[in-house]
């Protein structure tokens, strides 16, 4: 395909280092991507953590940073119809599972990884594929691959479940495949309204809030209302798990009521101004110190608190919460200031979002970002064209 269009075409591999063989088996992917015209990349995991759901997060951190390095907006992964019926059973043994669980690895899907993955998204050619089909597909044509010996592994959830789970082609895995492409149906068309919803009822404000109408949020559909909620306070939050559903039906209840409340790491006002919880900005009595300061060299650019795109001009800036309530600044409410994204420099500090930073640095919150990748990219949508 890439020879075809006259594109450049790259494959990156993971090396997690979690196995002495590890090294020398992403060397032989690597050499033999480039023995078949590709440029290869090997990303190195420098902090490894037991675990799979820990490898997958880094996994895909690094992936998204490497296309993003790269220029490319589409990751393509080899998942089969094995790996989506093995999510789906995995999903559905969760006591909190409902028909969302179903809704796994459609053909193309946002990036799961934020802030590296924003603009980013995942296309599965393979989806629909068995993978006992692929492996005979490669020994037809005489290509060995590599068996990871923690997929034997039963202390892991997942070998354990593939033991037990159905063949994609048996009565058993057709129905899960069919009940997850319904779902995954049914929730790109849920996005699509939560999108419209968002649009009319959802005003982004420049130093990292919105401003929701509660009018626009109480007709129509509840379950509309509360998935554009819920991409909402990610949006605001930079948080990179999903808000709990009590949480997200708590603040949709709030809005509607007029009343404050703090969920999922966000602040909703009386008056519907969504902004970052200051407690999680600044640092809480708890002991929660709040976000780390980011320190930019001139030219480098970073994500404050997953949330605020800064980028250094001429001189270093340090970026950290205001953590003061009582400092005027227009149009903000006093309990939000104290989340308010500080960019200092060159002796002047200035607001992200309402100024420019010093140096003719640049500021902007990624809330449409996050919002595109939550609501923007269905299972059957379209994305870039720029590839890995």
């Amino acid at each position: 395909m890439a020879r075809q269009a006259g594109r450049d075409f790259h494959t990156l591999t993971v090396d997690h280092r979690l196995r002495p063989e590890s090294a020398s088996e992403a060397a032989l992917t690597a050499r033999r991507a480039e023995a078949l015209g590709a440029t290869a990349h090997i990303l190195i995991w420098d902090a490894p953590a037991p675990g799979q759901a820990a490898a997958r997060r880094a996994r895909h951190g690094l992936l998204a940073d490497a296309a993003r390095g790269l220029g490319a907006n589409r990751l393509f992964l080899a998942h089969t119809a094995d790996d989506v019926i093995e999510t789906l059973l995995m999903r559905l043994s969760r006591k909190e599972a409902a028909w969302r669980a179903l809704a796994a690895m459609g053909e193309l899907s946002a990036s799961p990884a934020w802030p590296e993955g924003r603009g980013v998204s995942l296309a599965r050619p393979l989806v629909r594929m068995a993978r006992e089909d692929l492996r005979q597909w490669l020994s037809a044509r005489g290509q060995a691959w590599v068996e990871d010996p923690s997929n034997t592994n039963r202390a892991f959830e997942r070998v354990r479940v593939r033991s037990a789970a159905p063949p994609p082609a048996s009565p058993a895995g057709r129905r899960l495949l069919a009940l997850n492409e319904a779902a995954l149906r049914t929730d790109a068309r849920l996005r699509q309204l939560a999108h419209l919803r968002v649009r009319a009822g959802a005003d982004i404000l420049p130093w990292g809030a919105v401003r929701l109408n509660a009018a626009k949020f109480a007709g129509g559909s509840r379950e509309v209302g509360l998935r554009a909620c819920e991409a909402l306070m990610l949006a605001v939050s930079g948080e990179r798990a999903l808000p709990g559903p009590d949480s997200v039906s708590a603040l949709l209840d709030a809005l509607l009521a007029g009343i404050p409340l703090n969920a999922g790491g966000v602040m909703l006002t009386r008056e519907g101004v969504m902004g970052r919880d200051p407690g999680a900005a600044a640092g809480r009595a708890d002991g929660h110190g709040g976000a780390a300061a980011l320190h930019l060299a001139p030219g480098d650019c970073g994500v404050f608190d997953s949330r605020m795109l800064v980028c250094a001009g001429s001189v270093p800036l340090t970026v950290q919460p205001l953590r003061m309530q009582n400092r005027p600044v227009p149009d903000v409410p006093a309990r939000l200031r104290p989340s308010l994204t500080v960019i200092s420099g060159g002796g002047q500090s200035v607001i992200a979002g309402l100024d420019t930073p010093p140096g003719e640095g640049a500021a902007g919150a990624l809330i449409a970002d996050r919002l595109d990748a939550l609501l923007g990219v269905s299972a059957y949508g379209t994305a870039g064209q720029n590839t890995v």
